[in-house]
């Protein structure tokens, strides 16, 4: 279980991860991920980026099934044991959250990015 993390993210070694906890019944999830998905072709667009979507078994599965191909990046639906671990290790207090992991493989949690223009932002800044 503690490797879990690292699993997910350690294909993407040196480049910028944003590692986004949502569910498909969580409206401030999704009208984030509707506000991110244009940048994806614009202002964000690089090969140094990399969007990672992480759910859990309360997203129902046919609705999942039928979010996902909407939203580019890569897709997780973590079991409850999984994502309890997940959200103790980085203290998550709800969704969305967000998990930064820099070029060298930093990462922890940025609910700053709750507002969507940091996030832009530094994002960029760190692509750039």
């Amino acid at each position: 279980m503690d490797k879990l993390f690292n699993a997910i993210v350690t294909p993407y070694k040196g480049k910028v991860v944003l590692v986004d906890f949502w569910n498909t019944w969580c409206a401030p999830c999704r009208m984030a991920i509707k506000a991110n998905e244009p940048l994806k072709d614009g202002e964000l667009k690089s090969d140094d980026l990399v969007w990672i979507y992480i759910a859990n078994e309360t997203s129902p599965i046919v609705k999942y099934k039928e979010m996902i191909p909407g939203i580019r990046g890569k897709h997780y639906r973590l079991n409850d044991k999984q994502w309890a671990y997940l959200c103790d290790q980085f203290k998550i207090d709800g969704i969305p959250s967000y998990v930064l992991v820099d070029k060298r493989g930093k990462y922890g949690l940025r609910n700053e990015f709750r507002d969507h223009e940091l996030m832009k932002n530094t994002l960029k800044e760190m692509i750039e």
